[in-house]
């Protein structure tokens, strides 16, 4: 008989797509995804850790899930509590001290080994915790999703940051700046393609950052891989997120103009017109830069 598992995904998108990979990582052990966390034999939290009191919503849905979880067990069932996403990596064991009935804690760079942490778990007491940036890349051990695809669909090339600005807490939840190999991405999105997705947005914590390793063995910049994707038969539309202001290039910002599968949208956070706030913020950028971005944006795709 097949276990349940819930997941509840908070955040970004590149949450949903990891959640999406994890569910199918453990449909291979088993796990089948339900809409009823009651019903569930793992209940999964994968978290955001970028809005203000992001942990004590958490703290707040964990408490309503242990209540469930102590019905279950007064029907003689069981349910494991699992926390996934950056607010278990900005908090690790303070979680498990706080919320002492979590039976996971695991950071955006280990979703690879919760089969083995569900191992671990069911060997003993107490919770298992992985806030690690293991070498080994997620995505080569994180199968795809084998359902056919909505016509849009997300692809995660880039994660982490290197900017550390005041306000943020990626690059210590998220770690450095790591983009997939080019090979890897256009795999993936020919799958995506095959299964029917006609839309694709490429995601990364700072995805203009790009700078995955090209089949001829140099390092490529995003408009030269979205220029590769549009290449794929059948991929009518391409679309990134989230960008940074000193990360846009000449060949990206050219790319605009030169491939039409490349949407007339870009999310491009101006965080303050203020080059007083934005020096305080360890921004890279001013405002007067910001300004010309945008004016050679237009110039390439009016």
């Amino acid at each position: 008989m097949r276990k349940k598992l819930f997941i509840k995904t908070y955040g970004c998108q590149m949450n949903v797509y990891d959640s999406d990979r994890m569910a199918n990582m453990l449909a291979c052990h088993g796990y089948e995804r339900t809409d009823d966390p009651a019903a569930a034999d793992l209940v999964l939290l994968n978290t955001c850790h970028i809005r203000e009191k992001a942990a004590e919503k958490v703290y707040s849905e964990l408490g309503r899930l242990r209540r469930l979880r102590e019905e279950r067990r007064r029907r003689g069932g069981e349910m494991l509590l699992a926390v996934a996403g950056c607010v278990a990596q900005a908090e690790g064991e303070a979680m498990t001290e706080r919320a002492p009935f979590v039976d996971i804690v695991v950071g955006p760079q280990a979703y690879h080994r919760l089969p083995e942490l569900l191992a671990r778990r069911a060997r003993g007491r107490g919770g298992v915790i992985d806030t690690s940036f293991p070498r080994e890349s997620k995505f080569d051990e994180l199968p795809r999703p084998d359902r056919p695809s909505a016509v849009s669909a997300f692809l995660t090339v880039q994660e982490g940051c290197d900017k550390f600005c005041t306000f943020c807490v990626v690059p210590y939840t998220r770690g450095a700046e790591t983009s997939r190999p080019v090979a890897e991405v256009l795999d993936e999105a020919r799958d995506l393609v095959g299964r029917g997705a006609r839309e694709i947005t490429l995601l990364g914590q700072n995805v203009n950052a790009y700078h995955g390793e090209g089949p001829d063995g140099r390092e490529w910049g995003l408009g030269r891989l979205i220029r590769a994707l549009a290449e794929i038969p059948d991929l009518l539309r391409i679309r990134y997120t989230t960008s940074y202001p000193s990360d846009m290039d000449a060949d990206l910002i050219a790319a605009h103009g030169e491939v039409p599968q490349l949407m007339p949208f870009l999310h491009l956070p101006v965080q303050s017109g203020s080059d007083r706030v934005l020096r305080a913020m360890n921004r890279r950028h001013t405002a007067d830069d910001y300004r010309r971005i945008v004016d050679a944006l237009r110039t390439a795709r009016p």
